[in-house]
């Protein structure tokens, strides 16, 4: 789905990420592939940049990687009360594929309004459990990847977190398709991480820690005024 001049974007506020990678936007399906710290950092960065505008967001778990304590913590460094910020942030973990199946298929269409931003992170990971016959997997896969597309023609903007490797690879063909953009994310030596992006650009860098403070979680915040 291609976006349009009234598309809303949004950063994740790493630099060197969204330079590579532009921004997220609403109307369309992004995908993150890639089994690394940076993946659910950059994951929670985008769910602050959107709460401290008081807008919803809607997070679908399936890694349980989902920190509201290091999405507080970022709050906190640009000077924003997270309380206020996070009561728009609904977090909905999953942890078997017919859970994730039920919370995209089924919970996600109650929605009374679309959020703003709607993540889903491992999604090709609980569907590629031994345990679910390989058919109905790849069934309920298109299910979702159908429900996300409606979800995106409402005006969402809907980012895929998948593991890939040898734990969600087989499923990798059956999301693409439905995706404007994507960026692959690789581990390396010493702690850096490669970023691949569709059109065949990449980057090494080093990884952030969720809880470092960088001169990029400043961006918004008011400078101080000298007492007179």
């Amino acid at each position: 789905m291609g976006t349009n001049d009234s598309s809303k974007m949004i950063r994740t506020g790493f630099a060197l990420f969204d330079d590579l990678f532009g921004p997220f936007t609403s109307g369309d399906i992004h995908l993150i592939v890639g089994r690394t710290e940076l993946t659910y950092n950059l994951m929670d960065r985008l769910v602050v940049n959107v709460a401290k505008e008081g807008e919803a967001a809607y997070y679908i778990d399936g890694g349980h990687r989902a920190d509201p304590f290091a999405m507080a913590r970022i709050l906190r460094m640009q000077r924003i009360d997270p309380r206020g910020a996070l009561h728009r942030v609904m977090i909905a973990r999953a942890f078997t594929a017919y859970q994730m199946d039920t919370l995209i298929n089924i919970n996600l269409m109650k929605l009374n309004e679309p959020p703003t931003l709607l993540l889903i992170s491992s999604m090709d990971r609980l569907f590629s459990d031994p345990e679910v016959e390989t058919e109905v997997a790849r069934g309920m896969v298109k299910n979702c990847m159908m429900s996300l597309d409606a979800m995106a023609a409402k005006g969402c903007c809907v980012v895929i977190a998948a593991t890939g490797g040898s734990h969600g690879s087989d499923l990798l063909p059956l999301i693409t398709p439905y995706c404007s953009n994507w960026v692959s994310l690789r581990n390396r030596q010493k702690g850096r991480v490669r970023i691949i992006t569709k059109g065949g650009t990449w980057m090494d860098i080093s990884s952030i820690h969720p809880y470092q403070t960088m001169i990029d979680d400043f961006w918004s915040a008011p400078m101080p005024t000298e007492a007179v």
